[in-house]
């Protein structure tokens, strides 16, 4: 059975995956176009009832030269979910815009971007790593029916980048409660110090106030979020390319641009260094003033550190990184929303450290790998007092998400064990797959005690689970 063909039943026999749209331009001067679609299949722990699939379209396509050096592109990417009895809803993600400009005297890769969102914006963010970006989402606490639009320009040259954006979600004023625009800014900029050696910083505003938290009397709360981000990075030899980590880098909207993108195997040596660090302050009200109506500014931090080579067919990588509660909240600040969190919380910082290696089989097409991970969660010493509430410290999981522990009990370290695999059919298909094992000491569930108060106990610390994609290309 030819490539194709294989691809082919493989999506009729199981769905199709979530896709995503290409962000740079083809290196050929012809017009361009082409369809995606994708399938991901998901489930955390085989024994459980959570496993979810995801279908995916996706269109991108380029125009011949409209004048001398323009050039326009668009990229439609949207999933498509059920909804109600035999229903479908598609969800935007981060379609685009694009005009690009491009001197016939510039070198190759410079050019001149105009960028527009028109509904969702996920693609401008600040930080690098996915698990340590922030503001991909301006906040979560917008109006959904309006959205986020946004815009960036983009200028490249061959030593340097600059960059200016804005995203614009539609909130309600917590004085008048009337939906009105935000503003969120956006820039950066990056420069070859070397040809081998780049550094980069990227800065962002945000201006919540008084949207979302209700100003107390006639006073107007000033609440912003302010934040920079900053990396520096060594590469060396041949490009390494990316590790099957499926989910490490959900909720990405490149997620099928960055597993799918052609890897190259031309021999010898590559090396991929970078280490990255994010500050943001956020004006909130402050939870532990004797006053209504007082704000102070809270912090939140995260770094990362990545090192990925890449020797012939095989490579080695390896991901530390860490953020603070305060950070996760980033996008909803605060705990409860809009407050900071309690000196008496406690936040700790969530902890967590990759290593792994892949190898590739040419005559195959197939890269095998593994990966070992081991996470310390982020927490809080005993969020709740009031009587009925689990007293016990919560584990930070995401935004919003929050999952309790035992009284007493303190966050313990995850480890997980994972095998991956990514096949390539020739230029129409790929296949990825991943299966894990974890052992979480900080899984719980609630469970009546013998007077049917509801308390909090551990559950199984075991879980076997596994990701699989497929995409084909038309």
């Amino acid at each position: 059975m030819t490539p194709s063909l294989l691809a082919a039943s493989l999506v009729l026999a199981l769905g199709q995956t979530p896709d995503v749209v290409a962000t740079k331009a083809s290196p050929t001067d012809d017009a361009f176009l082409q369809a995606r679609l994708s399938f991901l299949a998901g489930d955390t722990d085989f024994g459980a009832p959570d496993a979810t699939t995801r279908f995916h379209v996706a269109l991108d396509a380029r125009t011949a030269e409209l004048t001398s050096g323009l050039r326009a592109e668009a990229a439609l990417s949207l999933f498509v979910n059920p909804s109600g009895f035999q229903g479908i809803a598609f969800h935007d993600n981060a379609s685009y815009f694009r005009l690009r400009y491009h001197p016939s005297s510039w070198a190759p890769d410079e050019n001149l971007s105009l960028t527009v969102f028109p509904v969702s914006s996920t693609r401008l963010y600040m930080g690098y790593e996915n698990p340590v970006v922030w503001g991909r989402t301006a906040t979560r606490t917008r109006r959904e029916e309006g959205g986020e639009p946004g815009l960036e320009l983009r200028l490249s040259r061959q030593r340097w980048e600059v960059f200016a954006a804005a995203k614009a979600p539609r909130m309600a004023n917590g004085q008048t409660l009337e939906n009105e625009r935000r503003l969120m800014l956006l820039a950066g900029a990056g420069l070859n110090l070397t040809r081998t050696f780049r550094v980069e910083v990227e800065a962002a505003h945000f201006d919540r106030s008084p949207s979302g938290t209700p100003a107390e009397g006639t006073r107007e709360l000033d609440l912003n979020t302010l934040g920079v981000s900053g990396r520096v990075l060594w590469r060396q030899g041949v490009p390494v390319g990316t590790n099957v980590d499926l989910a490490l880098y959900e909720g990405d909207p490149t997620f099928f641009e960055r597993f799918f993108a052609p890897d190259v195997y031309p021999g010898g040596f590559g090396a991929h260094l970078a280490m990255e660090g994010s500050f943001i302050s956020q004006r909130l009200l402050d939870a532990d003033a004797s006053e209504p109506g007082v704000t102070r500014r809270q912090p939140a931090h995260a770094a990362a550190l990545v090192a990925r080579f890449k020797w012939d067919l095989l490579r080695v990588h390896a991901l530390a990184y860490a953020k603070t509660p305060a950070f996760i909240f980033s996008d909803m600040p605060g705990y409860p929303p809009g407050m900071t969190l309690r000196d008496r919380m406690q936040p700790k910082a969530e902890r967590s450290a990759t290593v792994g290696a892949d190898y590739h089989l040419r005559d195959w097409g197939m890269t095998p790998g593994l990966l070992l991970r081991a996470t310390l969660p982020a927490s809080l010493a005993s969020p709740f007092l009031s009587s009925g509430l689990p007293s016990g410290d919560a584990i930070v999981r995401d935004v919003g998400l929050l999952s309790f522990l035992p009284e007493g009990a303190k966050a313990g370290i995850a480890l997980t064990a994972k095998a991956t695999a990514r096949w390539d059919l020739g230029e129409v298909a790929g296949v990825l797959a991943e299966v894990f094992y974890t052992r979480d000491p900080n899984r719980t569930l609630f469970e009546d005690d013998v007077t049917g108060v509801a308390r909090v106990v551990f559950d199984s610390p075991h879980a076997v689970g596994g990701n699989l994609l497929l995409q084909v290309r038309l």
